[in-house]
């Protein structure tokens, strides 16, 4: 079952960034979206949140996105950025908008358990993407979707992040992933240069 589908699918700003994408992605499957920066692999996320101008289509289980409300794209996919969250809500706060509780053990696991009651503003970049990779992997959507979500992580969290990743999509969860050069694991998608 096709779980993502980009058809003749273009995605920017004023103007499209990156064009006429083609790709079917299915259900259970890694992929890994690669390529400089200002290409447009962030842009292809934001496409999920509504952030961007898409032309062309992109369907989610059969429906088109651009049809679903924000709502209904929140409980198919998850999407975590790669800019640091600022604001004065705690940790705790923030992990428990989540609805999925798999969010405590992931913050134990990842040492986020010690950060609960400080605001999301006082966290490094480091703590700030532990934080939010507990927050996106722990999501009950069935797509995952990480914006290189190896930065600013120590070489133990990406290890145990590739695990976490591995496990997940053994349970079924479909991930699409955004990185300057191929993970090693996955579908290798390369973006090239505008």
């Amino acid at each position: 079952m096709k779980a993502v589908e980009f058809v003749r699918c273009s995605v920017g700003y004023t103007s499209p960034i990156l064009r006429d994408l083609n790709l079917s992605v299915e259900m259970g499957e890694i992929v890994n979206f690669y390529g400089e920066n200002g290409v447009g692999k962030t842009t292809i996320l934001k496409a999920f949140v509504g952030a961007v101008s898409v032309w062309g289509e992109i369907r989610v289980f059969s429906r088109n996105l651009l049809e679903m409300k924000p709502i209904e794209r929140v409980g198919y996919v998850s999407v975590l950025f790669a800019e640091v969250l600022r604001g004065e809500i705690t940790v705790r706060r923030y992990l428990t908008l989540s609805p999925n509780s798999l969010w405590r053990e992931l913050a134990s696991e990842y040492g986020v358990d010690e950060l609960l009651d400080r605001p999301l503003k006082a966290l490094s970049s480091g703590q700030n993407r532990k934080v939010q990779l507990v927050r996106a992997l722990s999501s009950s959507a069935p797509i995952i979707a990480l914006d290189e979500p190896y930065s600013h992580l120590d070489e133990e969290s990406r290890e145990r992040l590739t695990e976490h990743i591995r496990y997940l999509n053994r349970k079924g969860k479909t991930f699409i992933i955004t990185s300057h050069g191929p993970l090693g694991f996955g579908r290798p998608v390369r973006i090239p240069p505008v």
